[in-house]
């Protein structure tokens, strides 16, 4: 990594989870970055789209194509910003509006022109890919890389092994789960029963398990549910009552 791939080598790595496997026609195939995954990595380095990065409005071009097929190609001014400065990144991308099919006997489909009425949507989303390609967004997927298996499980193994990280509850401070414990002991001057208190446990313990509580911590909170228990007047048995002197 240079001072000058940065940016790239941030963004170039993808994960596998947000790729597909397509075939043209011709034989050609090769791996697609699913879109909302590039906007996804874009918005986490520079922000919110239309404030860290955003595109222009789009210019389309819809030309004929051979044996009647209609044709059409869309142009993108990406941007995204760099310090105090909006930069500008371009591409074009392009698909058919109207499509000439060829018969299939072994499905029974005649031939036949189809219109797609998303042509449009997909050439502006090729482009947008395109453009920001040049900054490095689905780079290892656009050098080829993705055709490498070894590669591929590698970096899937990287993609996971962050997102167990990232999943992973942090432990809050000593101070916090004080604040925390007293928080519990304003909660259990309102608890007026055995019920309410089994609904403050339940509450706490999900906090303590989502906060990465110690044990030592919510051994102290159990005290705490223990005490207020312990306080509430015990039940009067059969046997208790018919020793009431009034029973006498």
């Amino acid at each position: 990594m240079s001072d000058n791939t940065q940016l790239w080598d941030r963004l170039g790595r993808t994960d596998p989870a947000h790729t597909k496997k397509f075939k043209r026609a011709g034989g050609f195939s090769g791996t697609a970055i699913k879109p909302m995954w590039s906007y996804r990595r874009l918005t986490e380095e520079f922000g919110p789209c239309g404030t860290g990065w955003g595109v222009e409005k789009p210019d389309y071009n819809v030309v004929p194509g051979h044996g009647g097929e209609v044709l059409v190609y869309c142009t993108v001014s990406g941007w995204y910003i760099s310090g105090d400065e909006k930069k500008y990144v371009y591409g074009v991308g392009g698909d058919k509006v109207v499509t000439y099919i060829k018969a299939n006997e072994e499905y029974k489909r005649p031939e036949r022109w189809e219109n797609d009425d998303e042509a449009f949507k997909k050439a502006f989303t090729d482009a947008l890919t395109n453009a920001f390609k040049f900054i490095g967004v689905g780079a290892d997927v656009h050098m080829g890389m993705f055709d490498d298996n070894k590669y591929v499980n590698s970096v899937a193994k990287e993609f996971e092994e962050d997102k167990k990280t990232q999943e992973a509850p942090k432990p809050i401070s000593a101070a916090e789960q004080k604040r925390q414990l007293a928080a519990i002991d304003d909660d259990l001057l309102d608890a007026h029963s055995e019920v309410d208190v089994k609904r403050l446990v339940d509450i706490w313990a999900t906090i303590a398990e989502r906060d990465g509580w110690s044990t030592e911590y919510w051994n102290e909170a159990r005290r705490r549910f223990a005490t207020k228990r312990a306080s509430f007047p015990k039940p009067v048995t059969d046997a208790e009552a018919l020793q009431h002197p009034m029973n006498a």
